[in-house]
């Protein structure tokens, strides 16, 4: 893909989907939100919905606690049913399960060579390398547009890119899901970093 962008819009969108959009989205929102803003300020726009989700819920409360734990805050969060505009309009979906990235592409079919799951996402990215001489919002577009070429030659487990839906559980069951979408979340900032020679 050519680094020569004639037309760009002014922010790269995300949609993170998970069920009710009361716990592992919005977390994942504000962990990718906040990351952004410090590799790339003004270029990235994250929002999160749920395939089950109601309109107007506040988040999970265990949750907004993990969140602020990790430097975020779901202040002013409420939940969102996915809708098929919204899928549209995002530049790349990243679904918390396989079963949620089914859904979204049964929504909208043209989807899906930009839906992944979050840590399938992660699991691609040392496949892809970065686009030369690009802004880091033009190196996401070349990267969500050429993953899906990597699906099935990337290395790693691909049955095991669900994170675990930990609502009304135990704390280890939180814990458990923590474990699984920080270090996702961790790869894309790393392979920015490394892409435009800021890794430290």
């Amino acid at each position: 893909m050519s680094a020569h962008w004639e037309i760009m819009q002014p922010e790269f969108e995300i949609l993170v989907v998970c069920t009710a959009n009361i716990c592992r989205s919005p977390l994942a929102e504000r962990l990718l939100q906040a990351g952004f803003d410090d590799v790339a300020p003004g270029q990235f726009a994250v929002s999160s919905a749920g395939t089950q989700g109601r309109d107007g819920w506040d988040a999970d409360p265990c949750i907004a606690e993990l969140a602020v734990e990790h430097g975020v805050h779901l202040e002013g969060f409420t939940s969102r049913q996915v809708e098929p505009g919204m899928i549209q309009d995002a530049d790349l979906v990243l679904a918390m399960t396989r079963e949620h990235r089914r859904r979204i592409v049964e929504i909208v079919p043209a989807a899906v060579r930009r839906t992944f799951t979050l840590r399938e996402f992660a699991r691609l990215l040392p496949s892809v390398p970065p686009e030369a001489g690009a802004s880091p919002a033009q190196r996401l577009h070349s990267l969500a547009a050429l993953a899906q070429r990597h699906r099935r030659a990337a290395p790693g487990d691909q049955m095991d890119e669900d994170i675990i839906d930990p609502y009304q559980g135990p704390e280890a069951v939180y814990r458990q899901m923590l474990e699984q979408l920080l270090p996702a979340v961790q790869a894309i900032f790393d392979w920015e970093r490394r892409s435009s020679g800021k890794e430290t």
